[in-house]
């Protein structure tokens, strides 16, 4: 399992959240996301485009990305590299 946390400095829009869940189908790994916003701790499969839909991702938010299978290192570097551009 690989996992690594960052900050991100923008909101991000339902097209972001869409392009993001449609990129992360491409791998075997399972992808996930931790975050708190408004006191509650959430985790959901960005693979899950209505999971990502239906949580904000606020400017501020601090996420903990997990990869976890056959391809966790690339997945982790693809999608740090496409939160990245969130930052």
């Amino acid at each position: 399992m690989r996992v690594h946390e960052f900050e991100i400095r923008a909101d991000l829009q339902r097209s972001d959240l869409t392009a993001i869940s449609a990129k992360s189908s491409h791998f075997v790994s399972d992808i996930t996301i931790d975050f708190e916003y408004d006191h509650f701790k959430h985790c959901v499969d960005v693979k899950s485009l209505l999971g990502m839909l239906l949580v904000p991702i606020r400017a501020g938010t601090t996420l903990r990305l997990l990869t976890k299978g056959k391809d966790e290192e690339e997945a982790m570097h693809f999608m740090f590299d496409l939160f990245e551009s969130y930052r």
